[in-house]
């Protein structure tokens, strides 16, 4: 763990949680070792279940705000919205709720953001495997393997390299890119192509999390369910937003 969270500056660890309470705590737990006293943690819970809410509470960190499920779901990315719009500080750290922040990544990405207005990074790729016999998560690589990281809008318009969990920007981003638009693929890709397009960008080709794929995880890393049209209208979708701004 880095020397003194409390000499870095205040940041808002932003997340959206809806079921997720088989991993949360360890999750909270390894990024509220990284924050200053003056940090927080904005969680945007979509309705969860499954006691979510209760392993978050059991935590007790005053640091920890939750603001509750609406009238209805609105799935990881517009409910991730909701926590972005509450954050209160001035570098934004975006979190799953299933990874693990690995030591010294807040300190990492701070010193980036001195010069640059968001920053990412690269993970350690974690696959939960079921043989029968053992059930446990094992190491599959890198994450870069899989979706490489790649600067430029056409790059990013045509194949997404920005990662939510694996992204830090200072406010002056969340001010372009809110509100977000209809109809996004994702929310990761919306805010990395306002960043290319306004902004600085910069790439730590370090692993600064473990990055856990399970059956239940959101984002499908490998091949998207959608077909070729939902694809193309995605991307006339992000193309007509970008041309507003």
């Amino acid at each position: 763990m880095q020397n003194d969270v409390n000499t870095l500056p205040s940041i808002s660890v932003c997340m959206a949680t809806y079921n997720g309470a088989a991993y949360i705590e360890e999750q909270l737990e390894s990024i509220l070792l990284q924050l200053p006293e003056l940090g927080e943690v904005v969680i945007a819970d979509d309705g969860s279940t499954d006691g979510t809410l209760d392993k978050i509470a059991l935590l007790a960190d005053a640091r920890i705000r939750v603001i509750a499920a609406g009238e209805k779901r609105l799935g990881p990315i517009y409910n991730l919205e909701r926590a972005l719009k509450q954050a209160r500080n001035d570098i934004i750290f975006l979190a799953d709720q299933d990874d693990v922040w690995l030591p010294g990544k807040v300190e990492r990405c701070v010193a980036v953001l001195r010069d640059s207005t968001l920053v990412m990074h690269d993970a350690n790729l974690l696959r939960w495997v079921n043989n029968g016999l053992d059930e446990a998560f094992v190491r599959g690589g890198l994450y870069s393997s899989i979706r490489p990281y790649g600067s430029g809008i056409l790059r990013n318009w045509l194949v997404n390299g920005y990662t939510g969990c694996c992204m830090a920007f200072r406010r002056e981003l969340l001010e372009k890119a809110l509100p977000f638009p209809k109809n996004l693929p994702m929310h990761d890709q919306w805010l990395g192509l306002i960043a290319e397009k306004f902004f600085s960008v910069s790439y730590i080709p370090e692993s600064l999390i473990d990055y856990r794929l399970h059956a239940a995880s959101a984002t499908h890393i490998e091949k998207s369910p959608a077909g070729i049209l939902q694809k193309i209208k995605w991307r006339l979708d992000l193309a007509k937003a970008l041309m507003r701004l």
